[in-house]
Protein backbone atom coordinates (compact mmCIF):
# COMPACT_ATOMS: atom_id res chain seq x y z
CA UNK A 1 0.00 0.00 0.00
CA UNK A 2 1.13 3.50 -1.10
CA UNK A 3 2.72 5.57 2.12
CA UNK A 4 0.70 8.58 2.90
CA UNK A 5 2.65 11.77 1.50
CA UNK A 6 2.12 15.48 3.28
CA UNK A 7 0.49 18.11 1.91
CA UNK A 8 3.84 20.07 0.99
CA UNK A 9 5.48 16.02 -0.44
CA UNK A 10 2.16 15.92 -2.66
CA UNK A 11 2.72 19.09 -4.30
CA UNK A 12 6.46 18.47 -4.46
CA UNK A 13 5.76 14.84 -6.35
CA UNK A 14 3.12 15.82 -8.27
CA UNK A 15 5.28 19.07 -10.31
CA UNK A 16 8.01 16.53 -10.60
CA UNK A 17 5.67 13.73 -11.86
CA UNK A 18 4.28 16.46 -14.54
CA UNK A 19 8.31 17.74 -15.62
CA UNK A 20 9.48 14.23 -16.02
CA UNK A 21 6.52 13.02 -17.89
CA UNK A 22 6.71 16.08 -20.11
CA UNK A 23 10.59 14.63 -20.66
CA UNK A 24 9.50 10.65 -21.05
CA UNK A 25 6.84 11.66 -23.70
CA UNK A 26 8.88 13.52 -25.63
CA UNK A 27 11.56 11.02 -25.39
CA UNK A 28 9.51 7.69 -25.81
CA UNK A 29 6.37 8.79 -26.68
CA UNK A 30 2.86 7.94 -24.66
CA UNK A 31 2.87 4.27 -25.24
CA UNK A 32 6.14 3.63 -24.70
CA UNK A 33 6.60 5.36 -21.64
CA UNK A 34 5.83 3.01 -18.65
CA UNK A 35 4.83 4.10 -14.93
CA UNK A 36 8.17 3.02 -13.55
CA UNK A 37 9.88 5.11 -16.48
CA UNK A 38 7.96 8.59 -14.37
CA UNK A 39 8.36 7.32 -11.11
CA UNK A 40 11.94 5.91 -10.64
CA UNK A 41 13.51 9.52 -11.40
CA UNK A 42 10.79 10.92 -8.87
CA UNK A 43 11.64 8.30 -6.13
CA UNK A 44 8.40 6.69 -5.48
CA UNK A 45 6.92 3.13 -6.00
CA UNK A 46 5.05 2.29 -9.35
CA UNK A 47 1.79 2.41 -6.63
CA UNK A 48 2.18 5.58 -5.63
CA UNK A 49 1.58 7.50 -9.30
CA UNK A 50 -1.68 6.21 -8.66
CA UNK A 51 -1.97 8.52 -6.00
CA UNK A 52 -2.02 11.77 -8.12
CA UNK A 53 -2.92 10.19 -11.57
CA UNK A 54 -5.65 7.65 -12.98
CA UNK A 55 -3.25 6.83 -15.70
CA UNK A 56 -0.50 8.13 -17.78
CA UNK A 57 -2.84 9.15 -20.42
CA UNK A 58 -4.59 11.40 -17.65
CA UNK A 59 -1.12 12.34 -17.30
CA UNK A 60 -0.08 13.20 -20.54
CA UNK A 61 -3.62 15.33 -20.74
CA UNK A 62 -1.83 17.59 -17.85
CA UNK A 63 1.52 18.23 -19.56
CA UNK A 64 -0.52 19.20 -22.63
CA UNK A 65 -2.36 21.40 -20.86
CA UNK A 66 0.86 23.25 -19.64
CA UNK A 67 1.42 23.94 -23.45
CA UNK A 68 -1.75 26.01 -24.11
CA UNK A 69 -1.47 29.10 -22.33
CA UNK A 70 1.31 29.85 -24.63
CA UNK A 71 -0.25 28.52 -27.57
CA UNK A 72 -3.20 31.31 -27.39
CA UNK A 73 -0.88 33.74 -26.38
CA UNK A 74 0.89 33.27 -29.88
CA UNK A 75 -1.98 32.23 -31.76
CA UNK A 76 -4.20 35.63 -30.62
CA UNK A 77 -0.68 37.64 -31.36
CA UNK A 78 -0.19 36.27 -34.26
CA UNK A 79 -4.00 36.67 -36.15
CA UNK A 80 -5.77 39.99 -34.21
CA UNK A 81 -2.61 41.14 -33.10
CA UNK A 82 -0.98 41.78 -36.33
CA UNK A 83 -4.50 42.89 -38.85
CA UNK A 84 -7.73 44.97 -38.28
CA UNK A 85 -9.25 42.90 -40.75
CA UNK A 86 -11.07 40.38 -38.91
CA UNK A 87 -11.55 37.85 -41.83
CA UNK A 88 -7.45 38.23 -42.48
CA UNK A 89 -6.91 37.63 -38.55
CA UNK A 90 -9.37 34.50 -38.76
CA UNK A 91 -7.06 33.32 -41.69
CA UNK A 92 -4.15 33.67 -39.94
CA UNK A 93 -5.10 31.96 -37.09
CA UNK A 94 -6.36 28.96 -38.40
CA UNK A 95 -3.21 28.50 -39.90
CA UNK A 96 -1.49 29.43 -36.76
CA UNK A 97 -3.60 26.44 -35.48
CA UNK A 98 -2.69 24.14 -38.05
CA UNK A 99 1.71 25.42 -37.42
CA UNK A 100 0.86 24.71 -33.75
CA UNK A 101 0.01 21.34 -34.24
CA UNK A 102 2.86 20.64 -36.97
CA UNK A 103 5.54 22.11 -34.76
CA UNK A 104 4.64 21.72 -31.33
CA UNK A 105 6.94 19.02 -29.97
CA UNK A 106 4.05 17.44 -27.54
CA UNK A 107 1.12 17.88 -30.56
CA UNK A 108 3.63 15.36 -32.91
CA UNK A 109 3.19 13.15 -29.97
CA UNK A 110 -0.57 12.33 -31.05
CA UNK A 111 0.09 13.42 -34.97
CA UNK A 112 2.87 10.46 -35.35
CA UNK A 113 0.78 7.65 -33.96
CA UNK A 114 -3.35 8.32 -34.07
CA UNK A 115 -3.58 5.42 -31.73
CA UNK A 116 -2.46 7.57 -29.53
CA UNK A 117 -5.77 10.11 -30.12
CA UNK A 118 -7.93 7.25 -29.08
CA UNK A 119 -5.89 6.50 -25.76
CA UNK A 120 -6.57 9.98 -24.61
CA UNK A 121 -9.93 10.15 -25.86
CA UNK A 122 -10.69 7.33 -23.41
CA UNK A 123 -9.61 9.19 -20.20
CA UNK A 124 -10.22 12.67 -20.77
CA UNK A 125 -12.82 14.44 -19.39
CA UNK A 126 -14.09 17.11 -21.77
CA UNK A 127 -15.89 19.20 -19.61
CA UNK A 128 -12.35 19.70 -17.18
CA UNK A 129 -10.39 20.24 -19.92
CA UNK A 130 -12.84 23.34 -21.06
CA UNK A 131 -13.22 24.42 -17.77
CA UNK A 132 -9.58 24.21 -17.16
CA UNK A 133 -8.25 26.27 -20.13
CA UNK A 134 -11.49 28.71 -20.33
CA UNK A 135 -9.22 31.58 -19.18
CA UNK A 136 -6.73 30.73 -21.39
CA UNK A 137 -9.50 31.29 -24.57
CA UNK A 138 -10.27 34.62 -23.03
CA UNK A 139 -8.22 37.48 -25.02
CA UNK A 140 -9.05 35.37 -28.55
CA UNK A 141 -12.80 35.43 -26.98
CA UNK A 142 -12.71 38.76 -26.75
CA UNK A 143 -11.39 39.54 -29.97
CA UNK A 144 -14.30 37.40 -31.44
CA UNK A 145 -16.84 39.17 -29.41
CA UNK A 146 -15.48 42.89 -30.47
CA UNK A 147 -15.47 41.99 -33.87
CA UNK A 148 -19.37 40.24 -33.56
CA UNK A 149 -19.91 43.92 -31.90
CA UNK A 150 -18.82 45.60 -35.04
CA UNK A 151 -20.65 43.63 -37.34
CA UNK A 152 -17.51 41.97 -39.05
CA UNK A 153 -18.59 38.10 -37.42
CA UNK A 154 -21.75 36.42 -37.31
CA UNK A 155 -23.71 36.19 -34.00
CA UNK A 156 -23.25 33.26 -31.46
CA UNK A 157 -21.09 31.97 -28.65
CA UNK A 158 -17.81 33.46 -29.47
CA UNK A 159 -16.91 29.77 -27.15
CA UNK A 160 -18.48 27.97 -30.00
CA UNK A 161 -17.14 30.14 -33.31
CA UNK A 162 -13.60 29.35 -31.82
CA UNK A 163 -13.81 26.00 -31.08
CA UNK A 164 -15.07 25.70 -35.41
CA UNK A 165 -11.81 27.58 -36.06
CA UNK A 166 -10.02 24.69 -34.66
CA UNK A 167 -11.97 22.48 -37.22
CA UNK A 168 -8.47 23.21 -39.17
CA UNK A 169 -6.65 20.61 -36.64
CA UNK A 170 -8.40 17.94 -38.28
CA UNK A 171 -6.31 18.68 -41.41
CA UNK A 172 -2.67 18.62 -39.37
CA UNK A 173 -4.10 15.05 -37.79
CA UNK A 174 -4.56 13.52 -41.01
CA UNK A 175 -1.26 15.11 -42.87
CA UNK A 176 0.60 11.51 -43.52
CA UNK A 177 -3.36 10.75 -45.49
CA UNK A 178 -3.08 13.66 -47.61
CA UNK A 179 -0.58 13.76 -50.74
CA UNK A 180 1.65 16.67 -49.90
CA UNK A 181 0.79 19.05 -52.96
CA UNK A 182 -3.24 18.93 -52.16
CA UNK A 183 -2.50 19.00 -48.06
CA UNK A 184 -1.38 22.39 -48.94
CA UNK A 185 -3.72 23.44 -51.06
CA UNK A 186 -6.67 22.22 -48.22
CA UNK A 187 -3.95 24.16 -45.26
CA UNK A 188 -4.29 27.19 -47.47
CA UNK A 189 -7.96 27.21 -48.72
CA UNK A 190 -10.28 25.44 -45.74
CA UNK A 191 -8.85 28.54 -43.22
CA UNK A 192 -10.50 31.26 -46.19
CA UNK A 193 -13.91 29.06 -46.46
CA UNK A 194 -14.58 29.31 -42.81
CA UNK A 195 -13.48 32.45 -42.27
CA UNK A 196 -15.89 33.44 -45.21
CA UNK A 197 -18.50 31.49 -43.78
CA UNK A 198 -18.41 33.93 -40.08
CA UNK A 199 -17.98 36.92 -41.86
CA UNK A 200 -19.17 37.13 -45.37
CA UNK A 201 -22.84 36.72 -43.87
CA UNK A 202 -22.01 39.27 -41.05
CA UNK A 203 -20.67 41.71 -44.08
CA UNK A 204 -24.12 41.20 -45.73
CA UNK A 205 -26.35 41.87 -43.23
CA UNK A 206 -24.27 45.04 -42.39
Amino acid sequence: MPRAFTDVEKTTIRERLLETGRTCFLRYGLKKTTIEDLTKPVGIAKASFYLFFDSKEKLFVEVFMQEIPAMMQRLTDESFGTTDDTREALILLMKGIVREMEENAMARILMDDPSEIERIASVIDYDAVLQQVAPTFAPMLQKIAEAQERGEIIEGDPFLISYSLGLVKMLAFNRDRIPGPLYTSMVDLAPQIIADGLTCPARRVK
